[in-house]
Formats: C-alpha cells, structure tokens, sequence
C-alpha cells in the first residue's frame, strides 16, 4: 500500500509522519486490498483556539474512495479521532462489498426460540 503523508501550511515531524504511517498501515485488516492512503494535516478553522490541527485520510480501495477527517488540538490526536472514523467507514465497506459477493439463500433460517413444525420433531 503506498502512503503519502503531507502538511498544508503545516510542517509535518519526522516523528508525527511515522506515527501517521504506523497507524494507516493498520488499516489494511478492516479491508484488504487497499491501494493507497493519504494522510493530510493541515491547519484548523481559524479562531478556533481549542483545534488549530486538522487530519484528513482518504484510502483508494477496490475503486472506492474512503475520506475521514478531525480535528484536535495536536497532530497525534487529530489522527486518533481520522483513523477512528476510517475504522468505521472501511468496516462498513467491506460488510456492503462481502454481502454483495454472497446473497442470502431464499429459505430462510428458522430464528432461535420459533416453534418447529411437528414434522421435525424426532423424538424416543
């Protein structure tokens, strides 16, 4: 998978960027077959005391782009909350994608605690 972390208007530390790539690269168990992961920090809505950093993540996977964005106010959090969100979005892909794959059967399984048609029944 490649990654490419970057900063707009932002310096990113060396420190920060790895932390950024250890983080993505674990992404790719919610959804294998991720291509490509962007990791942008920038600067937060200004006059906003409380989160001057923003994070945004777009993973390319099977042809579909994922985005998740935060805010906080250093770079390891704004991160933790991106990453948290991508978690979510690329579970529920992979869920659309598999169901797509594997259709239900048309007979349905009979839900725990139904009554079973007398037929069914073996018995002594």
């Amino acid at each position: 998978m490649d990654i490419a972390v970057r900063g707009r208007h932002v310096e990113v530390p060396e420190k920060v960027r790895q932390h950024a790539e250890s983080k993505v690269e674990g992404l790719d168990r919610y959804l294998h077959g991720m291509e490509r992961c962007e990791v942008l920090f920038s600067d937060g809505k200004k006059g906003h005391l409380g989160a001057p950093v923003s994070c945004e993540l777009r993973v390319v996977a099977h042809g579909r782009v994922v985005r998740a964005a935060a805010v906080g106010p250093k770079p390891d959090a704004a991160l933790e909350g991106a990453v948290n969100k991508a978690v979510q979005r690329l579970t529920k892909l992979n869920k659309k994608l598999v169901g797509r794959s594997r259709p239900r059967h048309k007979t349905a399984k009979p839900a725990l605690g139904a009554p079973v048609p007398d037929e069914e029944v073996s018995g002594p």
